[in-house]
């Protein structure tokens, strides 16, 4: 994500939702959207309350399996380290919890693509939603929920405000799939939710001012942005639940993980164990306490998930590889005879006539080429409808980048900076579209094959991952041609690149510390093995973020553990939300 961006739409949000207003929607699923207080009430008919048991999704952005385990077995996040007990060997079982050890992110690992695969179950090429911005042929229109290589920052408020990423979603969301009554904090991905929950009004304005005064990166956290954002979340989710009942899954998403890293000024990696210890862990904390406060802890399973991981980069104009369209790909495009779009959310209506698009993913940039025999004469708008033509606009292109980033001769900061280039034959609209292919600089190559003749072991599951980016209905929403950036910790930092503005940190590629996530099962009435078990009859022995919607509709159809008695110190239990439920009717665990 844009760090620095973020903040800029709270502060928009601020001033459109201070106070009370009922909004009108559009969809399946609503007519009305309650906002107040930073609480929405996303439909309109709102399920009852259900018995247990119940589901907590911890949705850590950003935050690495390496990273993660550090911050647990440190002995500096108690509440984490609690929840799963004492470790019982190598295998990733713990006393009360399982952590898949092998579990990957979609491609690209980055934030938006990865948490709608994540709660739907659906690879990119079937969700429609494949980056942190990506451009719809057909509509003609670029998205950027969180933007990078464009400065406005409509579509995030969109997105907070309109569900625009649920709305961009092509398959149901883990709230339709599961049917039980559902709560979002924060999560871009929120559709067929009940409530959806977001930082108050006066907390935005907090925001608003601590950033305009330069606060972001502090290290001190009480001025921090970021760590303000996660921490304001809480009450607000608390809050929810103690006016409208515990919901039967309550997904509690921390942004400011990915955020605080990726402006660390040293050393991002441990940076950001220590927001993990210092922020995230004592949040947890409070959201656990609160479910053992009504007596449900014991018949709540939590799911620990992130999107992807951190590498470190160069904070400089020459590893970003950044949106001046006379010195980065764009120029490229240019000189092979194709007109750019303007690096813009939104061009004006005497722009329409590019012929080429980049929507950048940090590791990766997708490029979207127009049949230019649509178009040959400036001013003329392409028909976006119809494909690039195979030989004429994409070939050349694709020849044109890979020279340049031998030569350099168009823009020599391009130089060196490309690990591979991928392209494939255009299908017409509403075909599933066909895998991408790696391009050795004479021909394209099927990556299996590729990758037979050249080994990348750091470029973790690269075909099957790309198959999953690529091939479906929505894959041209992927581009005509894909650009991966050289990366990875296996490179000295000098040799990383990324398609953005200068930040420490980036992820997006195939790399191991991109791509490895935590994937973690934990119940305080079940063993590791017994969480294990119902993990491996979801996911196979490779896990990834695909499994987690499976994972958590497998552990709804749990029996309800039975409900220890509730505390007599125990505060008030939230209306309509019974602090012991009634045991559920056993259902039969899927195989």
């Amino acid at each position: 994500m844009r760090p620095n961006r973020i903040n800029l739409i709270l502060v928009r949000l601020v001033l459109a939702a201070t106070g009370a207003a009922i909004l009108n929607l559009t969809g399946c699923t609503a007519t009305k959207m309650l906002l107040t207080g930073g609480e929405k009430q996303v439909k309109h008919h709102l399920r009852p309350v259900e018995p247990g048991p119940y589901v907590i999704v911890f949705a850590f952005d950003g935050a690495g399996y390496d990273q993660l385990n550090e911050a647990i077995e440190s002995g500096k996040a108690p509440n984490l380290q609690a929840m799963l007990g004492k470790k019982q060997g190598d295998n990733g079982v713990y006393e009360h919890a399982y952590s898949a050890p092998n579990a990957l992110s979609i491609l690209p690992s980055t934030t938006v693509a990865a948490w709608s695969s994540i709660f739907t179950g659906a690879t990119p090429a079937y969700t429609g939603v494949t980056g942190n911005e990506w451009f719809v042929r057909e509509e003609m229109r670029f998205y950027a929920p969180a933007p990078v290589s464009v400065d406005e920052t409509d579509d995030t408020l969109a997105a907070i405000t309109d569900d625009l990423v649920g709305k961009a979603l092509m398959t149901p969301t883990l709230f339709r799939q599961a049917g039980v009554k559902s709560a979002v904090s924060l999560n871009y991905v929120y559709r067929s939710a009940d409530y959806y929950t977001t930082v108050d009004p006066s907390t935005m304005v907090s925001i608003m001012g601590d950033f305009i005064k330069g606060a972001v990166g502090v290290e001190d956290d009480k001025k921090n942005v970021y760590v303000k954002l996660d921490q304001d979340s809480v009450p607000k989710l608390l809050d929810s639940i103690e006016t409208h009942g515990m919901p039967k899954l309550q997904v509690v998403y921390f942004p400011g993980i990915d955020l605080y890293t990726h402006v660390a000024a040293k050393a991002p990696l441990k940076t950001e164990v220590g927001y993990l210890e210092r922020i995230t862990d004592p949040l947890v904390g409070q959201i656990l306490d609160a479910y053992k406060s009504y007596g449900i802890l014991d018949q709540t399973y939590i799911v620990i998930v992130a999107d992807h991981g951190h590498t470190p980069v160069m904070r400089d104009p020459q590893h970003a590889l950044g949106s001046d369209p006379d010195s980065g790909p764009a120029a490229v495009v240019k000189a092979a005879g194709f007109r750019p779009r303007k690096f813009q959310l939104t061009p004006s209506s005497s722009e329409q006539d590019f012929q080429s698009v980049f929507a950048y993913q940090g590791a990766i940039s997708y490029l979207y080429l127009a049949d230019r025999s649509t178009c040959p004469n400036p001013g003329q708008t392409c028909d976006w409808k119809k494909p690039p033509r195979f030989k004429k606009d994409v070939m050349p292109v694709v020849r044109a980048l890979y020279k340049e980033n031998e030569t350099g001769d168009v823009t020599p900061r391009l130089k060196g900076t490309l690990d591979l280039i991928f392209a494939r034959k255009p299908v017409k609209p509403g075909e599933i579209t066909l895998p991408y292919q790696i391009f050795d600089g004479t021909q394209l190559v099927n990556i299996s094959d590729y990758l037979d003749d050249h080994p990348r072991p750091d470029l973790i599951d690269l075909d099957r991952r790309m198959r999953w980016l690529s091939v479906g209905p929505y894959g041209d929403r992927v581009g005509d041609v894909l650009l991966l950036t050289k990366t990875g910790l296996e490179r000295p930092i000098e040799r990383r690149f990324y398609f953005s503005g200068p930040y420490n940190s980036w992820h997006g590629s195939a790399s191991m510390q991109d791509s490895h996530i935590p994937l973690i099962v934990a119940s305080q009435s079940h063993s590791g093995t017994q969480l294990k078990a119902i993990v491996e009859r979801i996911a196979d022995d490779k896990p990834s973020e695909l499994d987690v919607t499976p994972i958590v509709r497998a552990l709804l159809l749990q029996p309800n553990p039975a409900p220890h008695p509730l505390p007599a110190d125990s505060p008030a239990v939230p209306a309509n939300s019974p602090a012991v439920a009634p045991s559920a009717k056993p259902a039969a665990t899927p195989q």
